[in-house]
């Protein structure tokens, strides 16, 4: 592949680790918090630590179906014959103590009786026609140790001990354990507002037909749908149109009642980007540009107590720029703890050469090589406008700002979509 081009830089660009340490330093959590049911609280963040009230398992029970006996009983030089006295079932316990020298029948998850301190598989002992006996062969026998295939009161989690941390975006299995402590409701973290808005006079919605020179615009169903996967509530604000009285109003109002205002296009240094210019009208720019590709453009500023964040223009700048600079501050805003992105170190099979200076992301495909491991290939094109580009891929290839290139067979990072919140 032939060099990327690449703009000289006059002045210094923030690295992006520089760029989001600046940003999250200014991000504070929200505050306000809520109760939801537990089918509402998927994806949402958890307000505090959440305790266990109870031991699970809530007694001992049985791993397997089998017989519950005792281990001492059987014999380790001839076949064992026990009567069996009854049964334990899920949700129906043995009642009483169970006898020496018998065996009760036990199905998974059933109770184990008072007194025998093993589960035998029913498929390790030779049943009678009625059910009324078993016969354990001494190899089965002398295999069984004590405490086999039982599951253990509190084995899972105790009672009074942290069952899921403040912090945490709640996942089904999350929720899933609240609902086995018998919780019904959760406390989480109030979503973010997010207003979502496209700059251009070249910007038309997909059902219009296009003039000379015209494009549908795609940028806010890209970040819509992202921030809904992350949890946040979007507000659109549709297209603005390349003038200051359309632009200044639409961010000063959604300033007023949003907490973040993301907005695509007008951030560059052409004639007709106003965005960067009215955020700073309005409020502060903490920082414009960053030693990135794609997304040099982007803009971090405030306007009274809402963030803004001004992404370039190209689709691909737009969801890269999103993903690896806008989602850690949105996390952060909404109470997660975690906020690194995922990273795999795998194989190149492609070649790629560039200037160092920038930490760049290649759209790329992984595929698992039998001789070698998770092996990466990267789209056709580099261009920042190919948006087909990104549904072809399922992650990024990521360059740190020193790599001059990669050739076949390179150890590189891998950050898989998946990872990104991006399914």
């Amino acid at each position: 592949m032939p060099p990327t081009d690449d703009c000289g830089d006059h002045d210094r660009l923030l690295t992006l680790a520089e760029a989001l340490a600046a940003a999250l330093d200014t991000v504070r959590p929200v505050r306000e918090t809520e109760t939801v049911p537990l089918l509402e609280a998927y994806d949402r963040v958890l307000a505090t630590d959440l305790p266990a009230r109870l031991d699970v398992p809530p007694h001992d029970n049985s791993a397997m179906d089998g017989f519950a006996l005792y281990r001492a009983d059987l014999h380790p030089n001839g076949p064992t014959r026990l009567p069996v006295v009854g049964q334990a079932l899920a949700g129906h316990p043995y009642a009483g103590i169970a006898p020496r020298g018998a065996a009760v029948r036990i199905t998974t998850g059933a109770v184990i009786p008072s007194g025998p301190d093993a589960v035998i598989m029913q498929e390790q002992c030779e049943i009678a026609p009625d059910e009324s006996g078993i016969v354990i062969e001494p190899e089965a026998a002398t295999r069984l140790k004590i405490g086999e295939n039982i599951r253990r009161r509190g084995e899972d989690v105790h009672a009074g001990t942290v069952l899921l941390s403040g912090g945490l975006r709640l996942r089904p299995q999350d929720v899933s354990l609240a609902a086995g402590q018998g919780i019904a409701a959760l406390a989480v973290r109030r979503r973010p507002r997010v207003a979502v808005a496209s700059t251009g006079d070249e910007l038309y919605e997909p059902d219009t037909e296009l003039p000379p020179g015209a494009i549908h615009e795609s940028n806010r169903y890209v970040l819509i749908g992202l921030l809904r996967r992350l949890g946040c509530a979007a507000s659109d604000l549709g297209i603005l149109r390349d003038q200051r009285n359309a632009v200044l109003p639409a961010l000063r109002d959604a300033a007023a009642t949003h907490d973040v205002l993301l907005t695509s296009g007008g951030v560059s240094v052409g004639t007709a980007d106003l965005v960067k210019d009215v955020i700073a009208e309005l409020g502060t720019i903490e920082f414009w540009r960053l030693a990135v590709k794609p997304g040099k453009p982007v803009t971090f500023g405030r306007i009274q107590d809402c963030l803004v964040l001004g992404l370039p223009g190209n689709p691909v700048s737009v969801m890269v720029s999103f993903l690896l600079f806008a989602r850690p501050l949105l996390l952060k805003l909404m109470g997660v703890r975690s906020i690194e992105p995922a990273r795999l170190r795998v194989r190149a099979d492609f070649q790629f050469r560039r200037k160092p200076g920038r930490r760049e992301w290649l759209r790329a495909r992984l595929r698992l090589d039998p001789d070698r491991g998770p092996v990466a290939s990267i789209y056709h094109t580099n261009s920042s406008g190919a948006l087909s580009s990104l549904c072809w891929a399922d992650g990024l290839i990521e360059l740190p700002e020193d790599c001059a290139g990669v050739t076949p067979g390179d150890a590189v990072d891998y950050l898989p979509f998946s990872g990104l919140g991006v399914e």
